[in-house]
């Protein structure tokens, strides 16, 4: 989930690794050790493809009320 220097890896890197990590899960025996590991792999990279669409993502625009008029 990062790359060899330490830094995170790029959106498209993710997802790359995402579709593997859910292809592996997906051979596995539902439940089983190995599964809930893959599980695990697939929910970390699942966070961290969150954290950059959090950050390209521009925050909701917040109404002031005391700006609107009547």
């Amino acid at each position: 989930m990062t790359e060899n220097n330490g830094s995170r890896a790029d959106r498209e890197t993710l997802m790359r690794e995402h579709a593997q990590a859910r292809v592996e899960r997906a051979s596995l025996t539902p439940g089983s050790p190995e599964w809930r590991t893959a599980a695990a792999r697939v929910a970390a990279i699942e966070v961290e493809i969150a954290k950059i669409t959090a950050l390209s993502t521009p925050p909701a625009r917040v109404a002031r009320p005391e700006a609107k008029t009547k």
